[in-house]
């Protein structure tokens, strides 16, 4: 065999498993917690009170029946750290995800424990913020558009709200509220969204619909050089950091299931498991 003909061989046979690896990467996906199952008939006000969400974080889990707490990520921990943060454990930073829907709004909770509020950067992305973004064909694949929103509390204690919805429309302060609980140790986002604002045709979402999202909510601690964006937890995160890529998003499905409720009020169970228990 000739010597440039092999070397040939050689850097194709590279650039096939360099390929592969990116591709690999590209189409993570969790084994776990990739589909979300959003419940529905919730009655959410957005208040930052995250009374109105009890129940849910325990009733919608992935495959091994955990719930959306602490996800692992595209790193196989449910942190990761960035530009020299460090992480200790979840008491340090933890993010658990709710999500519910009505025909005029989709609903989004978050109970993030956070041992320390930083953005002193007023920033919906450079300290303690939340990243959002949507591919709403649910196909999930390079290249198809992909919305964006950030949401933060800032430093100065001002609502910031970044929109990045091209032809979309934009979300208001009305439908966002971050309330830190400094005694608890964690911050409780709100966030609703409406058929307009991701763009839903008919005007109404509808039990069966399917679409990405990307959570990222990244996390700044106060001093020793760790304010600012010093990492992050969330669901499919890759979706929006390290560029914006609609494949790296996990998957929402619509359901028609509701969640029951005993005759004290007290939240028990969904409809679809006492169906199933007939």
């Amino acid at each position: 065999m000739k010597k440039g003909y092999a070397t040939s061989v050689s850097v194709i046979a590279f650039a096939l498993m360099l390929f592969g690896t990116i591709s690999a990467d590209a189409q993570w996906r969790s084994k776990t917690h990739d589909v979300y199952e959003a419940l529905t008939g919730v009655n959410i006000t957005i208040d930052g009170d995250v009374a109105d969400w009890d129940g849910i974080l325990e009733a919608v889990t992935g495959t091994d029946g955990k719930p959306f707490t602490g996800v692992k990520l595209e790193i196989n921990k449910p942190f990761q750290e960035h530009d020299g943060g460090k992480w200790k454990d979840s008491n340090d930073h933890e993010t658990s995800i709710m999500m519910v829907w009505e025909p005029a709004t989709f609903y989004i909770g978050l109970i993030v424990t956070d041992d320390t509020h930083e953005n002193a950067a007023n920033s919906g992305w450079n300290g303690d913020a939340f990243q959002l973004a949507f591919e709403m064909t649910g196909k999930r694949k390079p290249g198809l558009p992909i919305l964006l929103y950030n949401f933060a509390l800032g430093g100065n204690g001002d609502l910031v709200i970044h929109n990045e919805t091209p032809g979309g429309a934009g979300v208001l302060d009305d439908d966002v509220e971050i309330v830190r609980d400094e005694g608890a140790k964690k911050t409780y986002y709100e966030v609703r969204l409406t058929p307009k604002e991701l763009g839903i045709k008919g005007g109404k979402f509808t039990a069966g619909t399917e679409f990405g999202v990307g959570i990222c909510v990244n996390d700044g601690d106060k001093g020793a050089g760790q304010d600012g964006q010093k990492g992050w937890s969330g669901w499919y995160t890759h979706s929006i950091v390290f560029g914006k890529n609609p494949e790296n998003t996990g998957l929402v499905k619509l359901s028609a299931t509701q969640l029951a409720v005993d005759p004290k009020g007290k939240l028990t169970t969904t409809w679809g498991t006492l169906k199933s228990a007939k």
